[in-house]
């Protein structure tokens, strides 16, 4: 029986993604989600939230890329990667906006997070990483990272998933042994979030599981108004999570839904 933890990204970004999770959290289907503090519906999504703080991991999403009301540091996707290998981002900026976001986390939590991963993975890139990794060991970080080193490849995004990876999983991996900080050993839940048959994907990421296997998703109740280029995709996986076949799919591949903080 494998051991699975599915993890629901963009908590608090907007009503419609916070109030699905919390549903999908009720009813024992997701193990762990992660959080955008830098939203304005922040601390009123977290009061949700938090009395199921003690039975799922709740995380930092940390995030570079998407803009919110409060006028946050945003970059795009392609220049984001393009000065983080180059290293010509502002270490002070990275910094700074690393730390708000842990802040904006802890204040409203009251605890550090279980684990950290990054909107669209910013959190393994080069520079982002090294300055997360050194911000983390300062503030005694006990939870996990996640990590895309060892992904399911689903064939037909094979070439995405890939690509993913290869934006720093392996450093990062190499970094978190000599932080000594935990990871997942797999990891699914890459698509092209385009209209498809999701509870078939989901079938084939449970028929390659492995103990350790954590699952990205992105689930939502309805369309938002803040033009989120995913949200049919978000529905979609809402309406899978919430049906039967989900349960019967981990039947049938027998699959022990756990969060990943406690497989450590």
């Amino acid at each position: 029986m494998a051991k699975v933890c599915y993890c629901a990204d963009d908590f608090a970004m907007n009503a419609e993604i916070s109030d699905a999770i919390i549903q999908l959290i009720e009813q024992g289907t997701l193990q762990a989600t992660s959080c955008m503090t830098q939203s304005d519906l922040w601390e009123t999504a977290a009061a949700k939230l938090k009395p199921f703080s003690d039975q799922v991991d709740v995380g930092l999403h940390l995030n570079l890329t998407h803009a919110f009301a409060s006028g946050n540091t945003v970059f795009s996707l392609p220049m984001l990667i393009l000065r983080a290998w180059s290293s010509s981002l502002n270490r002070e900026l990275i910094t700074q906006c690393i730390e708000e976001q842990w802040d904006l986390f802890v204040s409203v939590m009251g605890k550090h997070p279980d684990f950290i991963d990054g909107h669209q993975h910013i959190h393994q890139f080069p520079f982002i990483r090294d300055i997360l990794l050194q911000l983390l060991k300062e503030k005694k970080f006990t939870g996990w990272i996640r990590n895309l080193q060892h992904p399911i490849d689903l064939p037909h995004y094979r070439f995405k998933t890939r690509v993913l990876s290869a934006l720093g999983s392996n450093s990062l991996a190499k970094a978190c042994q000599t932080y000594h900080f935990n990871q997942n050993d797999q990891f699914a839940g890459i698509y092209d979030f385009k209209q498809t048959d999701y509870g078939e994907l989901n079938q084939y990421w449970l028929a390659h599981a492995k103990d350790h296997l954590l699952i990205m998703c992105h689930p939502a109740l309805a369309e938002s108004n803040d033009q989120d280029p995913i949200q049919h995709a978000r529905i979609q996986e809402y309406e899978y999570f919430s049906s039967d076949q989900f349960q019967l799919d981990c039947q049938q591949y027998g699959i022990q839904l756990t969060r990943l903080g406690a497989m450590q």
